[in-house]
């Protein structure tokens, strides 16, 4: 079901996109020692600290306060910008698991967009398997794919309750993460 490179990774996190929360799952102790606390929720209200965000504002200004920029760059800025944040969220939560960065082999992520939430809970243990077969067994799958079972739910729900208020933001051009290019004039 899912041809990934998550089999050979040390953390896995399951991301949700419309919740603050997620799930951590540590597999380097091996498959004798997973337990209930190597799957964990981290929030992102505790990992966005000021740390971060102080970390992020300086190397946004280094981006920008250069002498050799052009259009090129500033067009291409966008990208380094979310590349740049990205670094930082991974950077910190692999602080918060307690993994030194040179001892690190793999960090994968499986994003729950609307296609994986849609999967049955069979499915999504029959998905669990064939990532992390080898380093675990059916308790584990069992109590993992129940916690991500629960998340999807928020997810879900999250969705289907803002669903309407959003789309009724952009009808009454009251969003502003949608733009409009051409209106005919007023």
């Amino acid at each position: 079901m899912f041809t990934s490179e998550n089999k050979n990774s040390d953390i896995t996190l399951c991301i949700f996109p419309h919740l603050k929360e997620f799930l951590v799952i540590d597999t380097r102790s091996g498959k004798d020692k997973l337990d209930e606390n190597t799957v964990f929720s981290l929030s992102l209200d505790k990992l966005l600290d000021n740390k971060f965000h102080d970390n992020v504002t300086d190397e946004f200004s280094k981006l920008i306060r250069t002498d050799d920029i052009d259009f090129m760059k500033l067009i291409s800025l966008p990208q380094k910008i979310e590349k740049l944040v990205r670094n930082e969220i991974i950077k910190i939560i692999i602080n918060k698991v307690g993994i030194a960065q040179d001892n690190l082999s793999q960090v994968g992520i499986i994003f729950f967009n609307k296609e994986i939430i849609k999967l049955s809970k069979d499915q999504l243990k029959n998905a669990l398997v064939e990532i992390f077969s080898d380093k675990t067994d059916d308790v584990f799958i069992e109590n993992l794919s129940n916690k991500i079972m629960n998340l999807i739910k928020l997810e879900i729900d999250f969705v289907k309750n803002n669903y309407k208020s959003n789309i009724e933001s952009i009808i009454n051009e009251n969003d502003e993460s949608y733009i409009t290019l051409w209106k005919k004039g007023s």
